[in-house]
């Protein structure tokens, strides 16, 4: 059997790359070891021994480049080539891939021989860019599952924002045909409700990420002892990931007070608790502006007269490491969604900085949003503020957490299982 998993991004995101794991980890478990191809924006980037191939998005452009009309273009091509192979390999078998680009056909090859297709656990249906020809690309590679005559379905993942009415109406088809649509928050479940999804077409289950065990201690140890921070350390450590949102989205000019609100939290985390501090890099690309060190570097500038007890860690790591060295915190301030369910994962009171509500939505299943602050409304003193409540309640954030958690790792165990039970039940 072979299932063939889209919309996957770069394993130089580590949220991205737990996600991949966990999703081929459950796959391979429930149907027997079958065949799993990645198609992926980023396929270098991956380590495992599954089969990458390009998505549709790097027929477009190189991960260097910002998208554009040009690309708009592009994409309205590759519709068209891609509809005609479609029709025609519905006509006449494989043999259709000859009218194909060289450079397309792999991928096309595999859409056609695959038994199902699965949509990757993240955040990619939603509003973006002056066009929305991110969420074009997205919401085409599912279609493209039933133009190749293949069941869909969909790992957890947030749906919006949608801002765009047409968009809504994409997404409504879209779900409306899939097998099973799995999100990961309330706000995409009431969504769906909203557009008038059939009940019975999605369900809600916690983000995918919570389902992988714990790391070796040991990964984590040697990764802060190289950064100065000994085993026998006594003082409070405090983990954070920045994010540079503002590259990413020009319409959010809020990024240098945002930054430095982070700064004074680390400020007073050192001088209050005589804590130290370590700035970590949940996602080091593939572009410049995914990448958290550019922010992670302006922060650790500003604060040079505490260098003594601030690290920052730039070199790239694995997501074994870094959710490990996480374990090892006793808080956490997370922009990056992942790095903060690594953190609570592993029993560290977090305090999130949301920069879409998917954040919110995910914590509302561990009754933790009450921890989320929202990026775009945050001033100087939010993020110090609320730190010290944090430590205030610091235990009885750690009971939540542990009593919730065996029930959230339960749920988010089962997706592989329910696709495979609801794929045996259509045959």
């Amino acid at each position: 059997m072979k299932l063939l998993v889209v919309n996957l991004h770069s394993s130089r995101n580590a949220g991205d790359d737990l996600l991949t794991t966990v999703t081929v980890q459950q796959l391979q478990q429930s149907f027997n070891n079958a065949e799993i191809i990645l198609s992926m924006n980023d396929p270098s980037s991956y380590c495992g021994p599954e089969t990458t191939v390009g998505s549709f998005m790097t027929w477009l452009r190189k991960q260097d480049d910002a998208l554009s009309m040009r690309h708009l273009l592009v994409f309205l091509w590759i519709l068209f080539e891609t509809m005609v192979v479609a029709l025609l390999y519905r006509l006449f078998g494989m043999s259709a891939l000859k009218l194909a680009h060289p450079t397309h056909r792999t991928l096309l090859k595999h859409y056609f021989s695959t038994d199902l297709v699965v949509s990757a656990a993240g955040n990619f249906l939603y509003t973006s860019g002056r066009v929305g020809l991110p969420f074009m690309i997205a919401i085409y590679t599912m279609f493209f599952a039933f133009l190749a005559k293949k069941p869909l379905y969909t790992m957890p993942h947030t749906i919006g924002p949608l801002n765009r009415k047409w968009e809504q109406f994409l997404v409504k088809w879209i779900a409306k045909r899939t097998e099973i649509t799995f999100v990961r928050d309330m706000i995409s479940f009431d969504e769906l409700k909203r557009l008038g999804v059939p009940p019975t077409r999605y369900r809600a289950v916690p983000d995918l990420a919570f389902a992988y065990p714990h790391c070796d201690p040991e990964l984590g140890r040697k990764l802060l002892s190289a950064h100065g921070i000994s085993e026998s350390e006594t003082a409070p450590l405090l983990g954070i990931t920045m994010m540079n949102w503002g590259e990413q989205t020009p319409s959010f000019k809020n990024q240098s007070v945002y930054e430095t609100a982070v700064v004074q939290a680390i400020k007073m985390f050192v001088e209050q608790y005589k804590g130290k501090v370590i700035l970590f890099s949940q996602v080091r690309g593939p572009t410049y502006e995914e990448d958290d060190r550019v922010s992670a570097r302006r922060v650790f500038k500003q604060v040079q007269d505490f260098k003594n007890d601030v690290a920052i860690i730039e070199k790239d790591v694995t997501t074994d490491e870094l959710k490990s060295a996480y374990s090892f915190m006793d808080l956490f301030i997370g922009t990056r969604l992942h790095s903060n369910i690594f953190a609570i994962s592993e029993g560290v009171p977090a305090l999130m900085i949301e920069y879409r509500y998917k954040t919110r939505g995910v914590m509302e299943f561990l009754s933790l949003e009450s921890w989320v602050i929202d990026i775009h409304e945050v001033q100087h003193n939010d993020i110090s503020d609320k730190l010290e409540l944090l430590w205030v309640n610091k235990e009885h954030v750690q009971k939540d957490i542990k009593t919730v958690m065996p029930k959230i790792i339960r749920s988010a165990s089962q997706v592989g299982k329910e696709i495979a039970k609801n794929y045996e039940q259509r045959k």
